[in-house]
């Protein structure tokens, strides 16, 4: 009886302090195959995890997503696109493209789907000539665009991807103009479209069967992600495999990027392990306004929506930093800045987490002007001091705490399970006691 109260008392303890363990696992960061890598936030715009991110590398095919998100605000999708010569004959003949001949005519939708899905480089010249009149005032619209979504490391010198010394973005940029693109229904329409038909037209017999070259996209492969929004693949010699997933699990909205990866399958892997990072390693912080204005020392003038941010495991709240810089100060607003950072984050996380700003009460600012009138900066406004400990610390510290908490519990086992012995043990010797005075004084008459 006590070998299997023991044993009993050894699988629940042994199940508890595996399950507390198991819960207070950090998921590790990925150790990534590609050059450069970017996973973002869609929603927030907060840089989750990088790699080399910054650095200037050729795009190949996912050039297309700006193609695409300029060619869907240029008309209606009954629009026809005409084929000039040009943009039939510019495209080298081993690379991707539907055979298109000078003069075919395809409907804007036709032409969208044939860049996007199977990467066609001459439909995508037809996209841009279309879209503003020449292959030179497109690609001038394009660096326009990119500027304005704040790819500032961005180059383009064509709308397919085709390798120029010129031609160069960054997983960064890319993120960002995806998170643009990504705004425009007509562009989700084509960037999440995974098979299509072109009909037969004007110079062509038979329907061409179209289909994305994303695997992530189909469930017959290993790589599919039910949550998949949409996706872009590229490869040329220079740029190597490049690779762009937008998926979304539970509200939540990841954008992948991975550029230079040395063969097809890993940049899926890549893909694949950031979205495991990012989706199950970060936890949402709600940072509200009135706590932010609180701590520069001054009150709101308007409601503004809690900010959002994401943390790594491992990483804790009290490891944000805020800077606080003074955008405008005048007699109708204040504007205050509040620049948003993780210290000793490394290899867990991006340590930038975005920018809020607050709208604060004109008069509350005169305080804090010096004696030239200039308002004080953050420069001047005292950091707060934060947590110094590192990342290896902090892990360190968490698994502490759990020995300590499983200790407790198999300790406490050990007391209910002693406890329930000392119970059993006493209730069988009362009964034996209880029978052995019976049977001394025989039947009892009923």
């Amino acid at each position: 009886m006590h070998k299997k109260l023991i044993s009993i008392f050894c699988a629940v303890a042994l199940t508890a302090i595996t399950s507390i363990s198991a819960a207070a696992e950090t998921i590790a960061p990925p150790a990534l195959q590609a050059q450069a890598a970017c996973l973002m936030d869609a929603t927030t715009g907060q840089v989750l995890f990088e790699k080399n991110m910054d650095t200037q590398l050729p795009p190949a095919s996912i050039t297309k997503i700006m193609t695409v998100m300029l060619g869907v605000e240029s008309g209606s999708w009954t629009d026809t696109v005409t084929m000039s010569h040009d943009a039939v004959y510019s495209v080298p003949r081993n690379s991707s493209h539907i055979a298109l001949q000078e003069g075919e005519q395809l409907t804007l939708e036709q032409a969208l789907m044939a860049t996007m899905l199977p990467s066609a480089n001459d439909a995508a010249n037809g996209v841009a000539e279309f879209s503003a009149g020449s292959m030179e005032a497109f690609v001038q619209k394009m660096n326009e665009r990119a500027a304005e979504c704040g790819a500032t490391n961005t180059h383009f010198v064509n709308a397919n991807g085709l390798d120029d010394p010129q031609h160069l973005t960054t997983a960064h940029d890319m993120a960002l103009i995806t998170r643009r693109a990504m705004q425009s229904e007509e562009f989700m329409r084509v960037f999440g479209t995974a098979e299509y038909v072109i009909p037969p037209t004007n110079l062509q017999t038979e329907a061409r069967n179209i289909g994305a070259g994303h695997k992530m996209m189909f469930n017959f492969t290993k790589y599919y992600d039910s949550g998949i929004l949409g996706g872009k693949s590229g490869y040329t010699p220079e740029a190597g495999h490049t690779l762009v997933t937008a998926v979304e699990h539970e509200g939540r909205r990841l954008i992948a990027v991975v550029m230079n990866a040395p063969k097809n399958a890993a940049m899926y892997e890549d893909t694949v392990a950031l979205f495991s990072y990012g989706f199950g390693a970060f936890t949402p912080l709600s940072l509200t306004a009135e706590s932010l204005a609180e701590e520069y020392g001054e009150k709101l003038a308007a409601q503004t929506e809690p900010i959002t941010v994401y943390l790594a495991a491992g990483v804790e709240a009290s490891a944000i930093q805020k800077q606080f810089t003074v955008q405008q100060d005048d007699a109708e607003a204040v504007k205050v800045d509040v620049s948003l950072s993780v210290q000793g984050a490394e290899g867990l996380q991006y340590a930038k987490l975005g920018t809020a700003q607050l709208v604060l009460e004109p008069h509350q600012l005169a305080a804090d002007k010096n004696a030239s009138g200039v308002p004080i900066t953050s420069q001047s406004q005292p950091v707060k001091e934060k947590s110094e400990r590192s990342a290896p610390v902090r892990i360190l510290l968490a698994i502490g705490r759990t020995l300590v908490i499983g200790v407790c519990i198999a300790v406490f086992i050990v007391v209910m399970v002693m406890f329930y012995i000392r119970v059993s043990y006493d209730l069988r010797r009362k009964r034996r006691i209880y029978k052995s005075g019976n049977k001394k004084r025989g039947p009892r008459i009923k």
